[in-house]
C-alpha cells in the first residue's frame, strides 16, 4: 500500500473537492503511479482529521472520472492511464453501472455518418472548420436552435439564442457573465454536481433551499432573498438531478415572480425538458427578462454532441457572447452544424422521441422491481430511491458494490459536509440493455429485502 499523504489546499471549496484535487494533481505529477493502493478510507480521515464520509465522497467521484478503480476486498488503485481515457469504460465487465445517467442507441446506427458524408459531398465541412465565427454562432444554427426550444415550450427569437459548447458549458458562461468572486449563488438543497463544481471554479458561495415533492419551494427562496444578498438562482424545473422532481406551472410562475420582485437572475437548466410527452412552460415564459435558459444536446441526442443552446434576458445576450468570445472565441461549428441538420431534417425529434419511448420501458421495469420502496415519480433517465430504515446511503452503496451494482449515494448531490438523505440515485441508461438493467434492479431490491450487515469498506 502506497503512504499518501495529500495536501489539502485551504480554500473555501468542500473537503472532499480539495482533496480529489490533491489525488488528481498527485497522479499527474507522478507521485501516485499506475496501480498504486490508495490508504483505506478510515486511514486518510483519521490522518487528515476529516470526516470518513469526505474520504469516501472524494474516492467515489475519482473512481467515477476514472482516476482510480475499486476492487473489492482489496482496495482502491491508480487505474492504467489508458482506461483513463475513456470515463465511461467499466474495468470489471461483471459490474453493473447504474450510476450514469445517458442513454444510447445503436452504435451501429448510421445517422452521423450519413450527415457527415452529406456535409463532405456539398462542401460545407471545410468552411465549418476554416472560418472564424461571431461569438453567439451562425445565424443558421442559432435558428435551428430556436426552433428546437421551442419543442421544450418555449417560443423564442433566434437572435436571442446563443450557441455554447454544451449545457454545463452555457452556465459557466452565464455564472462567469454576471458573478464575481465571492457571489451567494442560491440552488436546490440536493443539487447537481455540475454547479458545485463551477461554483467552486469561480470561487462563488453556494446556499441549498427547501425542497417539496415538486422541487424547489417559493417560499424559503422568497426568505433567503430577504434574509441575504444573492446574485443569482441556479435550479432544474424539469426532472430535477437528482431528485427527478419537476415543477408543476403554477409553482414556475411563484419562482418567477419571486425573482422578478427582488430582481434575481435565474439560471433555468431544462436539459431533460425534452422528456415529458407535454413540456411545462420554462421559468423562463414567466419571466423572460431574470431568466437564462439552458439547455443542450447531451441528453436528448448524444452526450459526444456538446451543443448548447443559452436564452438570456434580450439585453443580455451581447454579455453572453462576449463572455464566449473571451474564452472559447465561438462554439465548434461543425458539430452545430450536424445538430442544426438534425433539427431541420426531423432526426432530432426522432432520436429524442426514442429515448422518451425508450426510458418509459425503463421506467416500467424499475416501477415493477423496486416499485414497493419508490414514491410516485414521473418518467426520467434516473430514479430517488429512498432507503429504508436502518438503511445509510454510505452502507448501501458499498453493499450494493459488492453485489456488483454500481450507484450515486445522495452525498455526493449535497453542499459541502452537511449530511445528506439516506437515499441513492439509480440511473436507468448507459450502454446496458434491459436485461441488464433488469438484473442491476433485481440485485437492488434483494438488497433492500436484506437488514444491513457490517462488511467491510469498499476502498
Amino acid at each position: 500500500m502506497t503512504s499518501w499523504s495529500p495536501r489539502l489546499l485551504t480554500t473555501s471549496q468542500p473537503k472532499y473537492q480539495a482533496l480529489l484535487a490533491a489525488l488528481q494533481s498527485d497522479v499527474e505529477a507522478g507521485v501516485l503511479l499506475e496501480g498504486a493502493r490508495l490508504p483505506p478510507q478510515r486511514e486518510l480521515a483519521n490522518q487528515l482529521g476529516v470526516a470518513i464520509g469526505t474520504v469516501s465522497r472524494a474516492y467515489a467521484l475519482a473512481e467515477r472520472r476514472g482516476i482510480v478503480s475499486g476492487e473489492v476486498g482489496r482496495g482502491t488503485f491508480i487505474r492504467r492511464r489508458g482506461l483513463r481515457e475513456a470515463a465511461d469504460e467499466v474495468v470489471d465487465p461483471l459490474l453493473i453501472d447504474l450510476s450514469r445517467g445517458r442513454l444510447v442507441r445503436d452504435p451501429n446506427d448510421r445517422v452521423l455518418a450519413r450527415t457527415l458524408e452529406k456535409l463532405a459531398h456539398t462542401g460545407d465541412m471545410n468552411q465549418m472548420i476554416e472560418l472564424y465565427q461571431l461569438p453567439a454562432g451562425i445565424a443558421r444554427h442559432r435558428a435551428a436552435g430556436a426552433t428546437w426550444v421551442g419543442t421544450l415550450g418555449l417560443p423564442v427569437d433566434p437572435e436571442r439564442v446563443v450557441i455554447t459548447s454544451g449545457a454545463q458549458h452555457g452556465a459557466a458562461v452565464v455564472l462567469a457573465s454576471i458573478t464575481s468572486p465571492g457571489d451567494l449563488i442560491l440552488c436546490e438543497e440536493v443539487t447537481y454536481p455540475g454547479i458545485v463544481a463551477l461554483a467552486s471554479l469561480l470561487h462563488l458561495t453556494l446556499r441549498g433551499l427547501p425542497m417539496d415533492e415538486e422541487g424547489l419551494e417559493p417560499d424559503g427562496l422568497e426568505a433567503a432573498c430577504r434574509s441575504g444578498s444573492p446574485r443569482a438562482l441556479f435550479c432544474m424545473s424539469t426532472l430535477q438531478n437528482p431528485t427527478g422532481r419537476t415543477m408543476s406551472a403554477a409553482r414556475r410562475q411563484n419562482i418567477a415572480a419571486v425573482a422578478a420582485a427582488h430582481d434575481l437572475p435565474i439560471l433555468e437548466d431544462d436539459v431533460n425538458g425534452f422528456l415529458p410527452a407535454k413540456p411545462v412552460p420554462p421559468i423562463a415564459s414567466f419571466a423572460p427578462d431574470h431568466t437564462f435558459y439552458i439547455t443542450g444536446t447531451s441528453k436528448s441526442l448524444a452526450p459526444g454532441l456538446r451543443i448548447g443552446y443559452v436564452v438570456p434576458p434580450a439585453h443580455r445576450v451581447q454579455q453572453i457572447a462576449s463572455t464566449i468570445e473571451a474564452t472559447t472565441w465561438f462554439t465548434a461549428p461543425l458539430l452545430a452544424e450536424v445538430v442544426t441538420q438534425w433539427i431541420e431534417t426531423g432526426e432530432a425529434l426522432a432520436i429524442a422521441a426514442w429515448k422518451r419511448s425508450e426510458t418509459a420501458a425503463r421506467h416500467r421495469l424499475a416501477i415493477e422491481i423496486l416499485g414497493q420502496w419508490l414514491p410516485p415519480s414521473p418518467i426520467s433517465f434516473h430514479l430517488w430511491l429512498p432507503l429504508p430504515e436502518p438503511w445509510r446511503a454510505e452502507s448501501f452503496v458499498s453493499q450494493a458494490r459488492a453485489r456488483g451494482v454500481i450507484v450515486n449515494s445522495a452525498e455526493e448531490f449535497m453542499l459541502g459536509q452537511q449530511g445528506g438523505p439516506h437515499a441513492v440515485r439509480v440511473c436507468l441508461g448507459a450502454t446496458l440493455t434491459r436485461d441488464r438493467l433488469s438484473e442491476g434492479l433485481r440485485r437492488l431490491a434483494e438488497l433492500l429485502r436484506t437488514p444491513p450487515r457490517p462488511v467491510a469498506m469498499v476502498y
